[in-house]
């Protein structure tokens, strides 16, 4: 069976792939698309441990990427080959999620606007995959679209995986986002381009939520922290943070400036 998992939010990003399966370093992850799914703030990891600073005394924990279906949505990621004892290491990483099948008829390549061949969507794959086993998922996914009964024998030894998460609530003070969490995020988008990375800012929902004040004023309100100072998240990069953070929210500003406008600093 030939493994792939879709990531779509840190697992994007190379540098924290390998930090759980370091087989992964220079492995190929193949920019993708799957319809059908939408990306949204709505997971719930809670702090194992005390969260120090006088900013953090009412932080329970912090909110990650989870996904929704929703038709005619659709959700730039990247295409992970693994092996079983990888998958087998991101099902542990991957605490408080589920590991669902996407349906092959639901894949496509990734393609800039820049790419002669971005106009035909449904295209085959081309010479522009650099995954020869993520080549194999297109071809066969593009088959199977097309009622195309010459199906490589192989569509059957494909698997295409999803984490989802169990429990699915819009951030809060007590569950912010986190920046250092949404810097690793960019830095596996930018890896791959900048209209990459608008991609992502584009399609992802929940930046804000007016909601659930819990006792805090409007003023007072908000659902998302910077944090480069002093990372919550557990697989941060502060150096890239520092280094990339200003370029990071003058992306972010071009596509959530009034939930960026609220961010709140947090030591």
């Amino acid at each position: 069976m030939r493994h792939f998992i879709f990531g779509y939010g840190s697992l994007i990003c190379q540098q924290s792939r390998a930090i759980t399966a370091p087989t992964l370093q220079e492995a190929i992850a193949e920019p993708v698309i799957i319809v059908l799914i939408e990306r949204i703030w709505a997971a719930r990891v809670p702090n194992r441990n005390p969260i120090a600073g006088k900013c953090r005394d009412h932080i329970r924990g912090w909110t990650p990427m989870g996904i929704r279906r929703r038709h005619g949505a659709s959700c730039n990621g990247v295409l992970i080959h693994v092996d079983e004892e990888e998958l087998a290491r991101f099902d542990v990483r991957e605490e408080g999620y589920k590991r669902h099948s996407i349906d092959l008829i639901d894949v496509y390549p990734h393609r800039e606007s820049t790419d002669s061949s971005s106009s035909a969507a449904d295209a085959p794959a081309t010479n522009a995959v650099r995954c020869p086993e993520c080549n194999i998922v297109f071809e066969n996914a593009h088959k199977k679209r097309t009622n195309n009964n010459n199906l490589d024998e192989s569509d059957i030894d494909i698997a295409v995986w999803v984490y989802i998460q169990n429990e699915q609530a819009a951030p809060n003070p007590f569950y912010p986002i986190t920046q250092s969490y949404v810097d690793i995020i960019m830095r596996g988008c930018l890896s791959v381009s900048k209209e990459f990375a608008r991609k992502f800012l584009e399609t992802t929902h929940g930046w804000w939520n007016d909601g659930d004040l819990d006792g805090s004023s409007r003023n007072t309100h908000h659902t998302w922290v910077d944090d480069r100072q002093s990372p919550m998240y557990a697989r941060a990069d502060s150096d890239f943070s520092m280094e990339h953070g200003d370029a990071i929210d003058r992306l972010i500003e071009e596509h959530h400036p009034h939930a960026l406008k609220k961010r709140v600093i947090s030591m």
